[in-house]
C-alpha cells in the first residue's frame, strides 16, 4: 500500500529536520485529505495533537505560509499554518481515524505484523535446527575423538601383536621353499 502517493505530486515525502536529526515528513493536510477525514483540517490537526500528545519540534514542525489572495477586486494577506509531521506521526494518525481508509491503513499493519511475526518464528526454527545440529556433530567429534585417544592407545597395541601372531601362526604352516618347487 503507497498511501501517501498522490498521482497528482509524486513526491509527497520532503526532508526535514526533527528532534536533531534529518528525516521524512509529509503535509498533515495531505495525510488529511487521503484519509477522508469530514473534519476541517485546523480542528482535525488541533484535536490529533492534543489527544495523542504529538510534540512540535519532535514529531511536527509548523510554519506559517502568507499567500496574497484576490479580495474585492484587490487582495489580501492570508496566512495559512502548514504542518509538516514526521512519517511515524502521519502512520499513526493514520492508523487512529475511524475512516475506511484510517481502517485500510489497521489491516496493512496488522498483515505487516503477522508477516513479520511468521518470518520471525521462521527464522527462530530454523536457527534451533541448525544449532542442534551443531551440538550433534560437535558431541559425535568429541566422543569419536575420545574413542580413538583412548582406546587407539590401547587397542592398536594389542591388535597389532595379535596379528603379527597370526602372521606366524600362518606363516610356519605354508609350505614355503623346495616343497613347492615342482609345483
Amino acid at each position: 500500500m503507497n498511501m501517501m502517493v498522490n498521482p497528482e505530486n509524486p513526491k509527497p515525502f520532503i526532508e526535514i529536520e526533527l528532534n536533531g536529526e534529518i528525516q521524512l515528513g509529509v503535509n498533515a493536510r495531505d495525510v488529511h485529505h487521503w484519509l477522508e477525514s469530514k473534519r476541517k483540517f485546523t480542528d482535525w490537526i488541533k484535536a490529533r495533537i492534543a489527544k495523542y500528545g504529538f510534540i512540535e519540534g519532535m514529531d511536527y514542525l509548523v510554519h506559517r505560509v502568507v499567500n496574497q489572495v484576490p479580495h474585492q477586486g484587490g487582495f489580501r494577506t492570508a496566512t495559512t499554518l502548514e504542518h509538516i509531521v514526521s512519517v511515524d506521526m502521519a502512520k499513526e494518525l493514520s492508523m487512529v481515524e475511524c475512516t475506511d481508509r484510517g481502517r485500510e491503513v489497521r489491516l496493512y499493519y496488522i498483515e505487516q505484523e503477522e508477516l513479520a511475526r511468521n518470518m520471525k518464528d521462521g527464522i527462530q526454527m530454523r536457527i534451533g535446527k541448525i544449532s542442534a545440529q551443531v551440538d550433534l556433530i560437535t558431541q559425535c567429534l568429541s566422543e569419536a575423538g575420545r574413542f580413538l585417544s583412548v582406546n587407539g592407545k590401547q587397542t592398536k597395541p594389542a591388535l597389532i601383536k595379535e596379528l603379527d601372531d597370526l602372521i606366524k601362526k600362518a606363516q610356519g604352516t605354508l609350505p614355503f621353499g623346495d616343497e613347492n618347487e615342482g609345483l
